[in-house]
């Protein structure tokens, strides 16, 4: 995405597991200082590259909010919490689609 507007709303690459109920998944965003934040989000903000299978882990995008776009990186919501900290990320620019 070349330019981040706040308010706007754009996708991140993670990886795409099974929830509890059916209309959850699971997504693991990957950072590239090696960090990964796991949330469970309605299953309409995911965009798998197919639909997972029990036990297993697809490649896709997760949608977020952009909050505020500074010049190389982005600060981000994702559709809900994480499990490990708030929604909101501070990600490379270069990462939003």
């Amino acid at each position: 995405m070349s330019r981040a507007i706040r308010g706007a709303e754009a996708t991140i690459d993670c990886k795409i597991f099974l929830g509890m109920f059916s209309s959850e998944r699971g997504v693991v965003v990957e950072l590239p200082d090696g960090r990964k934040v796991m949330a469970v989000v309605d299953k309409r903000y995911v965009f798998p590259d197919r639909e997972p299978k029990p036990g297993t882990e697809v490649d896709g995008r997760v949608k977020v909010f952009i909050v505020e776009s500074k010049k190389d990186t982005a600060i981000v919501d994702l559709p809900q919490a994480g499990l490990t900290q708030g929604p909101r990320l501070e990600i490379p620019r270069t990462l939003l689609r």
